[in-house]
């Protein structure tokens, strides 16, 4: 056998049986995490070391999947998941390794995947095709004499608008000034000023060098054919012997060169930078085969920051260093780095940052910890790490190989991170001979591989830097040769010709895809018993086998809440949990639920029905061992019935990290954003997500913040009164997830806690409207746009299987070729939903009114539509893959009572697919005509730079600045 079996453990954390082999030839190894989880997973990764900041790993992770030896067509990936029915397909760039994961249910589809995506790695098309490099990396872009010459590449815009983010410009630094010197003081994604010195030559000497099987590592999950995955490897395996040198990765830190580094970061022109530094802490923290220490640093961060009322959270909170704390145990690579972040603050604070710290550490090692607070940091992390074994909603199989890479990619031990049991077992004992407080000395205190970054915040850095790099090109361009100049055109003319020209259908015939008779209607039953509870109320159970986790949701019914008291609700929503009750002071209510439970949140949840019926609930969900059902119940009520609103300054701390954690959606989710903001003007429903959850929530936080700085005794009177109507039996719905002899044990619990409830009349139905139809522009400190459309194409075009095939086409056809990759933007999405919402965005665009028009020629693209069966059957296999996604039992609960309360039934989902089947071309093309005119119809929100906004500003109705 080629593949040496030389490693087998027991596995009983993640239900499975670990082997470990070793290809003879190659050296290659391959980690089998055997089990029966039909969710098979396959991850091959490399050892990818950047040696500068120009981004190679990055854009080669890109690069291969763009045609291959066997699979030459253009982006064999996009064709790939056209046709699968996948549960994930992704690459991924770390600081030191590349990884390649895809996921399926069906097997033969599993097989695809592994196939496509082994070519693509070991054999791809860029060494032949320079053009891949220029379109996924960068390239000079001049298109006409006339033009600017800009900068263009899916990579290049994407890094722009990653390192907009000052957080990650912290992180950047950190590893940076912790170790120096070494890989880790590099960016693999890439900076944008050092990626266009990548080279053509440098890039296929990295593929050479890196892409080789001696130094890859694979992990394949589940119930697989491991027979059949040995085989497709050793296709590539075969003749290509064993690298002499191996690509080593370990370093020995030593003491920063600089004690303190400071940098700047942008935030838009014209804005008052006072209180809006940052300043962060950086230790070292452990190697590779420190494991306990790596899971002691873990709980040891539950322990000082996993709440307000942490100790060293809550100091450094008190102390006015920031007005919100973060912190972070950051998988660096081969080192783990301790991290404290402070945001809302100012340079002048980092000595008195620094002082806290230490006296805060030192107070805790002299006087001992809580013993209750780590056990409760024991419970909660051991509570999350049991869950996440049994859920469905993600891939475990690739979860599991990024843990064992942890270790495996420096030749350690692959198992140790998959035994986490085993170490939060030994760390409860040692914790009893003072093992948290000894960590703290030794990895905190006396640690002198330690950083400390200063990062202020300067008003139109961003706008400077463009403006700066377009000079510099409008000079090369005017100092160069005619014939350069021509040869710049002709390039770019190729290119974009390459980007239009169709891949040869004979190319496109070599990915393998499902045949019609591998795809089914069937639909899995989501079973869920309804039962009277109160007045007007019910108990629904939804039966699944949960390993002994009760999940509970309340939902308060609040149809009649006017529409301008559901910021507020928002609000109060990420209020609970958070603040004292009657009965518990905030640091002992945290420690109770994390002791006891698995969570206990609030939300505010909107349905709307087939018949366009908007029902709203107040949302309270909780989570724990059945052994801890009074607990959890207990607490919940607590949380819902008893919450304090006096306590201005944790209120304060509370609303400064909401606004903290929208801004860092801002970074990376704006595409969301601006999608939801432009629905919201055509469709109640988002409206009613906005205010909870949107632009109109961060704004009303920003006045909730000003107002705690002063008298904020309407504020605590609203909330209170909110509560106050709120706690009504005749609002109180319960969904239980959980097994059938529970059922009545938890609704007979549930009665008696609630008993005590007001019963009285609810208000009248609020009928809700969307906000004003108005285009509409945010201005942010980033040098890329998020450009987003919303339509309400109720009436105008139906929600059938024929238009989730078109979805599939604009997503992964008309806008990813149009926006991705001649736009240079790093991605767009697009979603038309069964209550008629239609919405379309862009992220990390350079482009606006460009976006805007290629929004406008969907009807053309439809219209125009005459597809083959084999490009057709792909559009209809990745329609079905969304259908086919694995659920966790809690989300089966979950999804079979949102199907409820929309009256969407098992045979809607069965009716679904059928279209999905039975459509063909001409179906498809007699929709242009409502994609017209829901196009035509809809509204425009752009999250922006501040320069493109002003230049196309004729395109909006306001403008807004966003911070």
């Amino acid at each position: 056998m080629v593949f040496k079996k030389i490693e087998t453990q027991s596995l009983p954390d993640i239900h499975s049986e670990g082997h470990l082999y070793e290809h003879e030839e190659t050296g290659a190894q391959v980690l089998y995490l055997e089990n029966d989880d039909t969710n098979k997973s396959f991850t091959i990764g490399f050892r990818t070391p950047p040696y500068n900041d120009n981004g190679i790993a990055h854009i080669l992770e890109h690069s291969v999947l763009n045609g291959s030896k066997k699979y030459p067509s253009k982006e064999p990936f996009v064709e790939l998941i056209k046709g699968s029915l996948n549960t994930f397909v992704n690459a991924m760039t770390f600081s030191d390794k590349t990884i390649y994961p895809v996921a399926s249910t069906n097997e033969k589809d599993f097989g695809h995947l592994v196939g496509v995506y082994l070519d693509a790695v070991f054999q791809p098309k860029l060494y032949q095709d320079p053009q891949i490099l220029a379109q996924e990396g960068w390239h000079y872009h001049l298109e006409n004499e006339d033009d600017e010459l800009i900068y263009k590449g899916v990579v290049y815009n994407e890094m722009k608008g990653a390192s907009a983010s000052p957080e990650r410009q912290v992180y950047d630094h950190v590893s940076s000034q912790l170790y120096p010197d070494t890989t880790y003081s590099k960016n693999s994604g890439g900076d944008p000023k050092a990626i266009p010195t990548l080279t053509q030559e440098e890039f296929i000497a990295f593929h050479q060098r890196y892409y080789h099987p001696s130094n890859s590592l694979t992990t394949v999950y589940g119930d697989v054919n491991i027979t059949d995955v040995f085989d497709r490897l050793e296709e590539y395996f075969t003749g290509m012997g064993r690298h002499s040198e191996t690509v080593d990765l370990s370093i020995e830190p030593t003491e920063p060169k600089e004690a303190v580094y400071t940098d700047t970061y942008s935030i838009t022109a014209g804005d008052d930078p006072t209180g809006k530094d940052y300043l962060a802490l950086g230790w070292h923290g452990a190697l590779p085969d420190e494991t306990l220490d790596i899971f002691g640093l873990e709980v040891l961060d539950e322990i000082l920051f996993g709440n307000n009322q942490s100790p060293l959270k809550k100091a450094l909170l008190d102390a006015e260093i920031g007005g919100d704390i973060n912190s972070d145990v950051s998988d660096i690579g081969y080192p783990t780095a301790f991290l404290i972040m402070a945001k809302y603050s100012s340079a002048d604070k980092m000595a008195k940052f620094k002082e806290v710290v230490q006296e805060t550490l030192t107070d805790l090692v002299k006087n001992g910890i809580s013993k209750d607070l780590i056990q409760a940091a024991l419970n909660k992390i051991t509570f999350q790490t049991r869950e996440a074994a049994i859920s469905e909603d993600n891939p475990r199989g690739v979860i599991y190989a990024i843990q064992s890479l942890n270790t495996w990619l420096y030749d350690k031990d692959p198992f140790v991170n998959l035994q986490f049991n085993h170490y939060l077992e030994e760390l409860a004992k040692v914790a009893e001979d003072g093992y948290f407080e000894e960590l703290i000395q030794r990895k905190l205190i006396d640690n002198d591989v330690f950083t400390q970054v200063i990062l202020k915040a300067e008003p139109g850095k961003s706008d400077k830097q463009e403006e700066e790099t377009l000079k510099k090109l409008q000079e090369y361009k005017a100092n160069i040769s005619e014939d350069e100049r021509q040869r710049i055109i002709k390039e770019t003319l190729a290119l974009i010709e390459r980007q239009e020209t169709p891949d040869k259908a004979v190319d496109l015939a070599k990915i393998p895809t499902l045949k019609r008779e591998d795809l089914t209607t069937d639909e899995q039953d989501y079973p869920i018993d309804e039962e009277v509870f109160g007045e007007d109320t019910s108990f629904y159970h939804a039966e699944q086998f949960t390993s002994g986790i009760d999940y509970i949701d309340l939902y308060f019914n609040i149809e009649d809440f006017e529409a301008d008291e559901y910021e507020l609700l928002g609000y109060f929503s990420n209020l609970l949990g958070k603040l004292a009750t009657d009965n518990y002071d905030e640091a002992a209510l945290q420690t109770e639920m994390d002791t006891h439970t698995g969570g206990i949140y609030g939300n505010v949840s909107i349905y709307e029905d087939v018949d366009g019926n908007i029902k709203p609930f107040f949302k309270v969900s909780g989570k724990a061992l059945a052994a801890s059902l009074d607990d959890l119940i207990g607490l919940m009520k607590e949380i819902t019935l008893y919450t304090q609103f006096d306590n201005k300054a944790e209120l304060l701390k509370i609303t400064q990290r909401l606004i903290s954690n929208f801004e860092n959606k801002i970074n990376f989710s704006s595409h969301g954003i601006v999608a939801n903001r432009a629905l919201s003007q055509v469709k109640p429903t988002a409206k009613l997500s906005e205010r909870i959850g949107g632009i109109d929530q961060f704004n009303y936080l920003k006045t909730v913040r000003d107002e705690l700085k002063k008298d904020a005794t309407e504020l605590t009177d609203s909330l209170a009164q909110l509560l106050n109507k709120l706690m009504n039996k005749r609002r109180l719905n319960v969904l239980y997830t959980g097994e059938a002899n529970r059922k009545n044990t938890v609704k007979d619990a549930l009665k008696t806690a609630f008993e005590s409830l007001p019963n009285e009349d609810l208000g009248d139905k609020v009928t809700y409207q969307p906000g004003p139809k108005q285009n509409e522009a945010y201005v942010t400190a980033q040098d890329v746009n998020y450009v987003g459309l919303g339509s309400d194409a109720k009436g105008t075009l139906d929600y059938s299987g024929t238009s989730q095939v078109l979805s599939t086409a604009f997503r992964f056809d008309y806008l990813w070729n149009a926006i991705r990759v001649k736009g240079g933007a790093y991605g767009s999405l697009y979603r038309h939903t069964r209550n008629g919402s239609v919405a379309l965005g862009s992220y990390r665009d350079p482009n606006i009114k460009k976006t805007l028009d290629v929004y406008k020629g969907i009807p053309d693209f439809v219209k125009g539509l005459e597809l083959p069966e084999s490009e057709l059957l792909k559009y209809i296999i990745g329609s079905l893959s969304p259908l086919e996604q694995p659920k966790s039992a809690h989300s089966k609960g979950l999804t079979a009572f949102n199907r409820l309360q929309r009256d969407i039934k098992k045979e809607d989902i069965v009716q679904l697919k059928e279209e999905i089947l039975a459509t063909d071309s001409d179906k498809l093309s007699a929709l242009h005509d409502d994609f017209r005119t829901v196009i035509d119809s809809g509204s425009v929100v752009v999250i922006g730079n501040k320069a493109q906004i002003e230049n196309e500003k004729e395109l909006f109705d306001k403008v807004y600045d966003l911070y």
